[in-house]
């Protein structure tokens, strides 16, 4: 195979707020060539390009120009990057192995609306699947993946793995996050400062950020939060480095992050499906977008940005009370869906993004609805590039 050359910075037509890229490709023209440039915004985190090919013969000059944006690459309601094993069974060791496990009893509905891709198996028992997975993240020549798709390690549909469990490498660059927390002195030192800010249901804004170690014994329970952890934003679990992928953090009281009105909704209509995303900050100054972070030597979030709703950087998280969540979950370990006593109701509008395998269990009467929404992950905030993929917004 011939080399290919690669993109070299066009330093007469970059400038401080553009870099261009160029390259000249000749293969597979006969004696004429065509110069292709990509223009891209000089910063951080960049949202799209302009790439421009240019060709000249004799005193013709042709040139296409085609915008790109740059957004989140792969769709679906629950998306796993861990490798998995073989097992087929409808288990929490199988999830615990990395599979994605979806088991219900059959009183009460279990919905996954938008599908799931994995790189191990998915393994399913009395569930719904209302919808075929990412349609609207397509990539140019993608076919639409199956609702459950599965075992795509070593294959050509495998799914980045972003997501090292304790690492600072991860899908998202979580001191970015925490820099906004800082800068809104909504980062909180320990669980029992978390739990006292949030006491009688109090309403948290911005990118609420959590200090996690070993030795709090300070529960996330129903005694203690009785009316539930209230968060408009983002909740980020900041767990020390004596965490690993063996711990779990199991959160017993309800949990609503840019809670939707669930009054209307049939889980069997997603066209009834509602969403509390993106979050309408009654203190504008808790925005992320409106938070200065480029002092502390990070990219400002811009307007457009997509953050997750909930998000955390080790251990596994296992969720037993009434779940209310609008916007991205991501984990890289285990996350863990369980639904413990009639009438309960878990309800995630965005997607599940899961670095350890996924378990979902609805064995009561009660509600689990997973559903997929482009508009929580298309423009997510990720680290860098991570995750990311071109796509042809028009031609000019």
């Amino acid at each position: 195979m011939s080399h290919v050359p690669s993109y070299a910075l066009n330093a007469t037509l970059s400038s401080s707020t553009e870099v261009v890229y160029e390259r000249v490709v000749t293969a597979p023209f006969t004696n004429q060539s065509i110069t292709v440039r990509i223009h891209l915004t000089n910063s951080a985190a960049v949202a799209g390009a302009k790439i421009m090919a240019l060709t000249q013969l004799g005193t013709v000059r042709q040139t296409a120009v085609m915008h790109a944006e740059l957004g989140f690459g792969w769709g679906a309601a629950i998306l796993s990057d861990a490798p998995g094993d073989s097992s087929t069974a409808v288990t929490k060791a199988a999830a615990v192995a990395g599979n994605v496990v979806c088991t219900g009893g059959g009183l009460g509905p279990l919905v996954v609306d938008g599908g799931v891709l994995a790189n191990g198996r998915v393994n399913t028992r009395g569930i719904q699947v209302l919808a075929k997975a990412g349609v609207s993240n397509l990539r140019a020549g993608q076919a639409v993946p199956p609702a459950l798709s599965m075992s795509h390690l070593h294959t050509a549909a495998e799914l980045p793995d972003y997501t090292v469990n304790g690492a600072t490498d991860q899908l998202f660059d979580f001191n970015r996050y925490l820099a906004v927390a800082n800068a809104c002195g909504t980062h909180y030192a320990s669980l029992a400062d978390f739990v006292a800010a949030g006491a009688g249901g109090a309403v948290l804004e911005g990118v609420i950020a959590v200090d996690i170690v070993k030795s709090d014994p300070t529960a996330l329970s129903t005694t203690n939060l009785p009316a539930g952890i209230n968060v408009r934003g983002t909740l980020l679990f900041n767990f020390s480095a004596e965490f690993t992928a063996a711990d779990k953090l199991v959160i017993t009281a309800p949990l609503y992050i840019n809670a939707a009105n669930l009054s209307g909704v049939s889980p069997n209509n997603p066209e009834t499906y509602t969403t509390g995303y993106p979050p309408v900050f009654t203190n504008p100054a808790r925005r992320p977008a409106n938070v200065n972070i480029s002092g502390a030597g990070f990219a400002n979030f811009a307007a457009g940005d997509d953050l997750p709703a909930l998000l955390y950087n080790a251990s596994a998280m296992d969720l037993h009370g009434d779940l209310n969540i609008c916007g991205v979950v991501y984990g890289p370990s285990l996350i863990e869906l369980e639904t413990k006593a009639d009438g309960q109701t878990q309800y995630i509008r965005g997607a599940l993004i899961s670095g350890g395998g996924v378990y979902v269990e609805n064995l009561r009467a009660a509600t689990t609805i997973v559903s997929y929404d482009p508009a929580t992950v298309n423009a997510l905030a990720v680290s860098g590039a991570k995750g990311r993929c071109a796509r042809i917004v028009f031609r000019e």
